[in-house]
């Protein structure tokens, strides 16, 4: 495996850290008890445009892997 086709290959898994890591930024605690908000709710709901956004890295992780299967069958 070439450089380049393992570095496509990593980025859906890192894009897919970096989602889960920026929906977790909001909690002070890591203890699993709800945030201390006063909304009684332990996740909010994300509104439209976070829906979108995280669509989009979806999206182009998708297209990432596809790329990097289609280079690494080249490669053969």
């Amino acid at each position: 495996m070439t450089r380049r086709t393992r570095l496509f290959a990593l980025l859906p898994a890192g894009l897919l850290a970096a989602v889960l890591v920026t929906g977790c930024g909001g909690h002070s605690d890591h203890s699993g008890a709800p945030a201390s908000d006063g909304t009684g709710s332990s996740s909010p709901a994300p509104d439209a445009s976070e829906l979108a956004h995280l669509q989009k890295l979806v999206d182009g992780a998708d297209s990432a892997a596809s790329a990097a299967e289609s280079d690494a069958a080249n490669d053969k």
